[in-house]
Parts: C-alpha cells; structure tokens; sequence
C-alpha cells in the first residue's frame, strides 16, 4: 500500500495486505523537501498467505499531487461488519485530503468483505478535501478475481458508472466532506435510488435581507427559475456556471417562493423558501 509522509511528521505504518508481512526501512531518501507528499508501495517479496484474498487498492489524485489510497478486500474470515483483524480506520492525517470506504459509520482507509463473494455487493466511499477543483479516482493495483473482472465506480451525483479497469474517474469537486456521492461496485447496473436525494445534498438555498442565497458544493448551477407559490415566474438567470447564485432582485412581499435549480450535470431541484 503506498504511504504519505509530512516532512517532520511521525511515521506511522498500515501493512494492507491481509496478512502478508513486507518490510519498510525509511530515511532521507522518503523525504521530499520541495514536495510534501511522496508515495510507497509494500514489499512484493513477502511471503503469499494461504488465505484466499481479492484485492482493489484505489487512489484519489489531482494533477497538483495530492494523493490518498485505499484498500477494499474480500478475504476469507472476514465478515461484512467491522472487522478488527482486518480493517483499518482512516487516521485522517493528510492535511489536504482524505479518501475512505464507510462501514459500520466508521471511515476505513483498509476494509475486509465477506468470502464467498457476492457480485451484488456495494461498498460506498467517502472523501474530504481541502482543496477545490479536479480530482482522479483510478486503480493503482488488484490481484485474486479482480485480475480479470471489472471494477465499477458508481457517481451518485452524476448518475454514472465507470469501470476503472478501462478508464480512470476524474470528477469535479467543492472542499468540504462528502461521504454519499461514490460507491464501490461490482455490476453496472445501479440499484434503485433517489435522485432527488442525491441533488438536496449538495444544493442548499437561503433567504436573508429579501436576497436569495443558491449554493452547490460540488457541481456548478446552470441556471435558476424562481416563481410565486401561484404559478407566476418571478426571476430567471441562466448560463450562470458557478457554484453560488446570489438573487436580491424580487418583489419585496412575504411570500411562498419555489426555486428550481438546474445544475451543469442536467440534475435538478425545486424547493420552497419564505421570502419576507
């Protein structure tokens, strides 16, 4: 499993391999002085384990170098709950971002899934970032079964699925955390959900001194229409391509209004807010 290292941090090591021993010897030459982040994979000497095992180990990146990875395995004793002897909880020390599966409401940078394997099990993903723009999810190593089948990323905000045995994800995103966007997958068809609670996630509407606030934290909004609880059209801004909308420009009744947003993925939301 490749590593991230903090010039002057302490290091702190997961082996994820599911019971492989590997050994690691660090000095200088870990050490990046212009480039705070540098990668590390584990030995492929180790001796194998008789535990039967199918790994995919993923990596969150964007072009400015920021990098986390994470395991997701199914192995033989494992259970498909939280699993002391083989999952690893996230220390969340990466200053700018952090990339995890979700299982039993903990945030795990290894997961161990049940043997035998079910073709229809999910496994949903999380990230935090600090920074705002482009990221990429791709696989960096699989082995057992997931040597020769693929390996779907399902965007829930998007409503895609993309195999990243054929291609990497790259994938627009806003700082903050967002743990129901990305799920772990292994058939390309999406099991049934909601739409509509994938956008009111992410778009959020608030009304102070009669001035509408629209924000979205992932997607930029496309355009906006604004009517009366009677029908009436009221505003309409279009080709905004922005992440926030700021509308002070309506009749300055208290009122019912509904709000529609169009974001650039071709989701949208209506809501209600009270204008007064």
């Amino acid at each position: 499993m490749k590593k991230i290292f903090i010039t002057g941090s302490i290091f702190m090591i997961f082996i994820c391999s599911f019971g492989q021993s590997a050994t690691h010897t660090f000095n200088d030459v870990n050490r990046v002085s212009e480039n705070n982040i540098q990668s590390f994979k584990s030995s492929k000497t180790s001796k194998p384990s008789l535990l039967e095992k199918h790994r995919v180990w993923l990596n969150m990146t964007n072009t400015e170098g920021a990098f986390k990875q994470l395991l997701v395995g199914y192995i033989e004793g494992a259970t498909n709950g939280y699993d002391g002897d083989f999952d690893g909880i996230t220390l969340d020390r990466n200053p700018f971002i952090d990339f995890y599966s979700i299982n039993s409401g903990k945030n795990l940078v290894i997961q161990g899934r049940a043997l035998p394997f079910n073709e229809s099990d999910v496994v949903p993903l999380g990230y935090r970032t600090i920074i705002a723009g482009e990221f990429t999810i791709s696989i960096d190593e699989v082995d057992g079964m997931f040597v020769n089948r693929p390996v779907y990323l399902e965007d829930k905000l998007t409503n895609t699925i993309n195999d990243l045995r054929q291609s990497s994800y790259t994938f627009t995103t806003q700082i903050g955390v967002f743990n129901n966007r990305f799920v772990l997958r292994h058939t390309n068809t999406a099991l049934a959900s909601d739409e509509f609670e994938a956008v009111n996630d992410v778009v959020s509407i608030g009304i102070k001194n009669q001035i509408i606030s629209i924000n979205s934290t992932v997607e930029n909004i496309d355009k906006v229409f604004v009517y009366g609880i009677s029908g009436e059209q009221l505003s309409n801004k279009e080709n905004i391509r922005d992440t926030h909308l700021m509308i002070p420009d309506l009749p300055s009744t208290q009122q019912i209004l509904l709000v529609k947003v169009f974001l650039e993925n071709g989701k949208s939301i209506t809501k209600k807010a009270l204008f007064k």
